[in-house]
């Protein structure tokens, strides 16, 4: 499988490691993000006009380099350049832009109930309840992100049988923000993990904690880490390739700016939140490696 990640940070596109992203679009003036890119599927598209295809036509475009040149680099497999884009590539919350509400409210909003099954994750009634999370009507988790005057700027939804998992309201930049900063105050040790429920569990334990909402930290949110004046950073992301690779390029962005460590999670779990034992997560979180 092509690592587009790595090739496209390599012509300067700035973009987190994740499936799929939304950016301001390289060729054209951008006030607002459109061009939409899934790294999964290996394809581009401009919902303003610029175009669309496979990302080895997106290569092509911002570097003008040759179809044999980029073959040579990424290989010759079949581009979708060739192919139809389907839009519901990039859901149907991405095929529209324009000037909008900071965020859309979901249409239902309920009460969690007993019995649901974030409850069987170990958190508790009072962190659900200081975390303001609800349900829909089809008893997906949701979650509000809050930025620091406590306003909510967009919600995430944790779905029980749907794929993908995650789902962000329309107009919720999550490299803008840190999941959680809303809670902190005089932080000291500052655990940086990708999910909100990770940050969530960590809190619940006593630990500060913020969710990057994917396995890459942006510039914006280095300038809002240092808003918080933490005395150290633990990056604590996913127990996986995608989680290495962070760690690595949060490594360099912040190598010089904070005193930084990171945690060795056990092989045997993919997040910190799947650690249910809570002398095993102590003993997790406070044998620190320093860099």
């Amino acid at each position: 499988m092509v690592d587009w990640y790595s090739i496209l940070t390599k012509y300067g596109v700035d973009i987190p490691n994740e499936e799929q992203i939304v950016i301001h679009c390289p060729f054209h003036e951008d006030r607002k993000e459109s061009c939409a890119i899934n790294l999964d599927k290996g394809a581009w598209i401009c919902f303003a006009g610029c175009g669309q295809g496979g990302l080895k036509s997106f290569i092509h475009k911002i570097s003008g380099k040759s179809w044999e040149e980029i073959n040579l680099e990424v290989g010759s497999q079949i581009d979708t350049n060739s192919l139809e884009i389907n839009p519901l590539f990039f859901g149907e919350e991405e095929k529209e832009v324009s000037e909008e509400l900071p965020y859309q409210k979901p249409e239902v909003i309920l009460d969690v109930p007993d019995g649901h099954w974030i409850y069987k994750r170990g958190f508790t009634k009072d962190t659900i309840s200081k975390w303001d999370c609800k349900t829909n009507n089809f008893l997906d988790f949701m979650i509000p992100a809050k930025n620091q005057s406590q306003e909510i700027i967009g919600w995430i939804t944790r779905r029980t049988q749907a794929v993908p998992k995650y789902l962000f309201s329309k107009g919720f930049s999550k490299s803008k923000t840190l999941f959680g900063i809303n809670k902190l105050k005089d932080v000291k040790t500052l655990y940086i993990v990708e999910g909100a429920l990770d940050c969530m569990w960590l809190s619940q334990q006593g630990y500060s904690a913020v969710a990057l909402l994917g396995a890459s930290l942006s510039k914006k949110q280095i300038e809002l880490l240092r808003t918080l004046r933490a005395t150290e950073l633990v990056l604590a992301l996913d127990n996986d390739e995608a989680g290495k690779k962070g760690m690595e390029k949060a490594t360099l962005d912040m190598g010089n700016k904070f005193l930084i460590s990171y945690l060795n999670i056990p092989k045997k779990y993919k997040d910190l939140q799947e650690i249910t034992d809570i002398n095993i997560l102590h003993s997790v979180l406070t044998s620190k490696v320093l860099i």
